[in-house]
């Protein structure tokens, strides 16, 4: 929006400079965008008294001219027909620039003119930018003395381009901007007064009927009717302030509503009455068909949801958008229908988005203006019409209130404390008090301030406390971060523990695999075999809209589909192949408990493979394969890092896509995590896999309890430890699990570790036996043990092996 500084000292005193004001514009929220001192070009020209005026000896229209300009008597030649001695004109004196409509400038500089010499030139209005009028030079008050600057007699504006946020539509008028101003520099602002003269003869109403349609956006309607009004060209204070925010004059009446618009912010519409078929306004929707030509000579086809303003025959308006050709003020107008009203904001936006028009007008009911002044500014617009065109205003108006329409203005309350705690400033009552009534919010007691109806933004206790930072200013409002601890929300735990198996399988040579989330009936039969109930595995849920037979259902283990992902590798990327996955299994129920049972059971499941060759040492004629100790080594090391003592124990019930004689279960305690093993060649065969592979699957729940019991810290001990061997020939069927429970449940005293050293088969051995060496560390907490001591704990441990008749010690 473009503003005037004159225009704006018409509402409050100013006497700061364009650029003191351009920064309290901004100050209070107002981002001046650019500004324009229309004076700048013209700061050499001065007053200057002309002393004698004589024919020009070589001409018949030019004139010898003595000027005084202060400080020195100058000869000037001038051709303007209305020059003369006594009079007081500008002069442009030699070294003045003044510029010309093709943007270049006129230096002024000694010359002689028909051979007599001229030190300057004495202007027109054309010629020093305050008009367009060259009909001769600009004579000026005798009072102002010579050498006097031209500019510092206020004839010269500076304009500001001001970027208005949609929140903010006050500020779209001249004295929204001057309240700002005025409560951010501590002044009152000038009463808005005016004389009107109504002719008590003779009824508004009497001559003109209004019909409001009720409900079809418009809730506020106010009508006056000026007679023996006389159109023509507007005064040059008017047409001056209108050209300054870019406005051109039209005739003095149009210039009055486009006045009162910039001024004040009201829209208005001026209807010649003469053109309007019945005497009478009708305010409605429009019909299906109807057309209307508007001021800008475009046609328009009108829309059952448009609002028009029509006469007793046809639309006349696009009401808030712009008036129709038939009802414009000419110069032949002599009576005027003068229209205020308030019109919905979403109506008028749709309708100027519809037909492609947008006018200051419009841009305003968009936003929403003031619902309580369309009687006042149509009475003010009348006034300054009596004062430009003559006329006599008729008694009264015709009026429509809607229900709808808004009456009481709104209510809200601040607490100082708020205050202090948002903007980081301590401000009394009192001071808030001054600044929110600055800008004429009424205080109601109790720090309650009644909202004026030109500030529809505000509607909280926080759009209040915004107010007061514009008016303290944002440079005054202290930037200091206040001091407080930021507490990190913590990570859900499963996420936690979903982290730090990623980052532990990862350190041990694994790749994360991220499948989408279906699989196969197919891949599935292969590992759990067809549909039964003793393992619900092998019954995954079937897909409606399934992308393939492929992605045909949803899984209940990731063992499926992470075979089939080393099936795949082993065909593109032979060698080594290493994988693991974190993903949920589902189950389908058997039946819905309610409606909002999803008839799905989840569980998270973390599945690792290794497959192929497990070593590849340089050194080595051929590579290592993949073992079950490999696949153990892996989950023995994982369960370490997460902190969990967890065990590799015989399986009582075997899974059959693993091999018999290569298998075992995940425990801790009474709980069973899982299974471990390798993977049957059936299996394998089944998936195309030529690789020995094996793998382990545990449910993550039953993990996440584990691992939320919380770690006990045992000292370790600082005596020195003494070591025994064991040779001992086992049962070939026999694990190291299962003889460390039997050793463990010995108890035997300061027995601290018991670690297997060596397992042979082979010659010496018989079959069906084998042969494992143990070492038996013995460690005090208290003291240093002596032979003596360790020898003795150590025969009563031989002593009960050789008790069990499936041990021989050797």
């Amino acid at each position: 929006m473009k503003v005037s500084l004159n225009w704006l000292r018409r509402h409050v005193e100013l006497p700061e400079s364009a650029e003191e004001v351009a920064k309290a514009l901004t100050a209070v929220g107002l981002e001046v965008e650019g500004m324009e001192e229309s004076a700048k070009p013209y700061e050499k020209l001065v007053v200057a008294k002309v002393l004698t005026c004589e024919p020009h000896p070589d001409s018949d229209h030019l004139h010898i001219t003595t000027v005084d300009d202060g400080k020195e008597t100058l000869q000037v030649v001038c051709g303007a027909p209305n020059v003369a001695a006594g009079q007081t004109v500008v002069l442009a004196p030699i070294g003045a620039e003044l510029p010309l409509p093709d943007g270049k400038s006129l230096k002024m500089k000694k010359s002689k003119i028909r051979g007599v010499e001229s030190f300057g030139m004495i202007c027109a209005e054309d010629e020093i930018g305050l008009s367009d009028d060259h009909g001769g030079i600009l004579v000026l008050d005798d009072s102002i003395p010579a050498g006097t600057p031209f500019v510092s007699l206020g004839l010269y504006d500076s304009t500001y381009e001001l970027n208005v946020t949609p929140n903010r539509p006050d500020a779209l008028s001249h004295r929204g901007v001057a309240r700002e101003l005025a409560a951010k520099f501590g002044r009152k602002l000038k009463p808005l007064s005016f004389q009107l003269q109504e002719d008590s003869s003779e009824e508004t109403s009497s001559v003109i009927r209004l019909t409001v349609e009720p409900g079809a956006g418009c809730s506020r309607y106010v009508g006056r009717v000026i007679e023996n009004v006389k159109v023509g060209p507007s005064p040059k204070w008017l047409s001056r302030l209108l050209k300054s925010v870019g406005m051109a004059s039209v005739n003095n009446v149009v210039d009055v509503t486009n006045f009162v618009l910039m001024d004040i912010g009201q829209p208005l519409h001026s209807f010649d009455m003469s053109k309007l078929s019945g005497a009478e306004v009708v305010v409605r929707k429009a019909k299906a068909g109807e057309r209307i030509q508007t001021l800008d000579h475009k046609e328009h086809e009108l829309s059952t949801s448009d609002l028009v303003i029509c006469d007793g025959d046809k639309p006349s308006c696009v009401a808030g958008v712009m008036g129709g050709v038939e009802s414009e003020i000419t110069e032949s107008t002599t009576k005027v229908f003068l229209e205020s009203a308030w019109f919905n904001p979403a109506v008028v936006r749709k309708q100027a988005h519809r037909l492609c028009t947008s006018t200051d007008s419009s841009y305003r009911f968009e936003r929403g203006i003031d619902y309580s002044m369309q009687r006042d500014a149509d009475d003010y617009a009348c006034a300054l019409i009596q004062e430009v065109a003559g006329g006599k205003v008729l008694k009264g108006v015709v009026e429509y209130t809607g229900a709808d329409h808004q009456q009481k203005p709104g209510v809200v309350h601040l607490r100082a404390s708020r205050v202090a705690k948002v903007l980081g400033i301590e401000l009394s009552e009192e001071e808030i008090v001054r600044y929110l009534t600055g800008i004429e919010l009424k205080h109601l007691g109790q720090m309650d301030f009644e909202i004026p109806p030109f500030r529809p933004d505000l509607e909280r206790e926080v759009d209040l406390i915004e107010d007061i930072a514009r008016l303290v200013g944002f440079d005054n409002i202290p930037y200091d971060v206040p001091a407080f601890k930021i507490k990190p929300n913590d990570l859900p735990k499963e996420e936690v523990l979903g982290r730090r198996i990623r980052y532990a399988l990862s350190a041990l040579g694994l790749h994360e695999c991220i499948s989408l989330r279906f699989t196969s009936a197919l891949n599935t039969a292969k590992v759990f075999g067809e549909p039964n109930d003793a393992d619900p595995r092998s019954k995954p849920a079937k897909l409606l809209n399934a992308l393939s037979d492929e992605l045909g259902c949803v899984p209940t283990s990731l063992i499926p589909i992470l075979l089939k992902s080393v099936a795949e590798n082993e065909k593109n990327r032979p060698g080594s192949i290493r994988l693991f996955e974190n993903g949920k299994a589902q189950f389908q129920n058997a039946e819905r408990q309610n409606e909002r049972d999803p008839g799905f059971t989840e569980k998270q499941v973390l599945c690792a493979v290794i497959a192929g060759h497990y070593k590849m040492e340089a050194l080595d004629d051929k590579p290592r394969k993949v073992e079950f100790a490999d696949i153990k080594g892996i989950a023995v090391s994982l369960f370490k890092r997460l902190g969990i003592a967890a065990e590799i124990r015989p399986a009582e019930k075997p899974e059959l896509f693993l091999h018999p004689g290569k298998q075992a279960v995940i425990a801790c305690g009474n709980e069973i995590f899982g299974s471990i093993g390798v993977v049957h060649p059936a299996v394998l065969q089944a998936f195309d896999i030529s690789y020995e592979t094996a793998l382990f699957e545990v449910d993550l729940e039953k993990v996440l309890k584990a691992a939320e019991k919380k770690t006990v810290f045992k000292p370790f001990s600082r005596q020195t430890f003494m070591i025994r061997d064991v040779s001992l020939m086992v049962p070939e069927r026999m694990t190291n699990e299962s003889l460390l429970q039997k050793l463990n449940a010995f108890k035997v005293k300061n027995l601290a570790k018991i670690e297997l050293k060596s397992v042979y088969q082979g010659v010496g051995v018989q079959p069906g036996q084998k042969n494992m060496v143990y070492t038996f560390i013995y460690q005090s907490m208290t003291e240093t043990l002596t032979d003596e001591t360790v020898n003795k704990a150590h025969d009563k441990l031989r002593e009960k092996l050789a008790q069990d008749s499936e041990i021989i010690l050797r």
